[in-house]
């Protein structure tokens, strides 16, 4: 592992973190009006986050936009400031076979960049090391960002900390009962540990247990994007939930074979 590297920060990160001290904070389209630069919102999102090993910043979601606020300076300790080294990112390169991990979108068909991901944020205490990096597209990254930064670090861990996808998934939507959440946060949820091809299935196999999934659909730009949401809950459920839905997969196909 890489020795601990602190990035420098400049005059921009200074100015960036006296915008966000402000009362009721503010989103980086306001930060880049008020400092009135040309960089890209997606430039000063990186040296926002360049801040984050020293800081602490209340997220939430207001109208369409991201809402920063700065909350207390960052525990020392708290943050893994190790690099990732060029070896670990070829390796994560080298495993991903030119596929994203978390949408299955390929560099050869789709035409996508793959980017070298923490699945746990270092912001919630994931590290650098080989096992929480992965390669994702741009996309994803964004939409892993932006839907993950209305969630505390402590219910996350809590969620990722399941080994089945489908209590990773139902834990998830009971985040918050009765509210939307759209397939990019899903999709991350059910690939955290391992790649599900057909992740979409696996919200589906939950009905097996009683629970009910409402599916709808919106309009984010040019793309139609699925969404979900709890509409009712069960009492009682497995132990392994992905370990029972397989059972009654492999019940319901016995049945079949002799019904025919």
């Amino acid at each position: 592992m890489s020795a601990p590297v602190e990035k420098k920060l400049g005059e921009i990160h200074s100015k960036i973190l006296a915008i966000l001290k402000r009362p009721g904070g503010a989103s980086l389209f306001e930060v880049r009006e008020i400092l009135k630069v040309g960089d890209s919102q997606e430039h000063l999102g990186r040296r926002l986050r360049d801040l984050y090993p020293h800081h602490i910043f209340n997220k939430t979601v207001k109208g369409r936009r991201l809402n920063y606020e700065w909350l207390r300076e960052r525990p020392k300790g708290e943050w893994d400031y190790s690099e990732i080294s060029k070896k670990d990112r070829a390796s994560v390169l080298h495993d991903a076979h030119g596929v994203c991990q978390m949408c299955g979108k390929t560099i050869a068909a789709d035409g996508i960049k793959l980017n070298i991901d923490h699945k746990i944020p270092q912001e919630w205490g994931g590290t650098s090391a080989l096992e929480n990096l992965w390669a994702i597209c741009s996309g994803c990254n964004e939409g892993k960002r932006s839907f993950f930064a209305t969630f505390d670090t402590k219910t996350m861990k809590q969620v990722l900390a399941f080994g089945s996808v489908h209590r990773r998934l139902l834990e998830a939507l009971r985040l918050n009962s009765g509210k939307w959440f759209d397939s990019d946060f899903l999709r991350f949820v059910a690939n955290f540990d391992d790649y599900q091809e057909d992740w979409q299935k696996r919200i589906r196999e939950l009905r097996y247990f009683g629970i009910e999934i409402e599916v709808g659909k919106m309009k984010v730009g040019r793309r139609i994007q699925s969404r979900y949401r709890l509409v009712k809950d069960a009492t009682t459920l497995p132990k392994d939930l992905s370990a029972a839905a397989r059972k009654y997969e492999a019940f319901r196909a016995a049945r079949n074979r002799v019904s025919r």
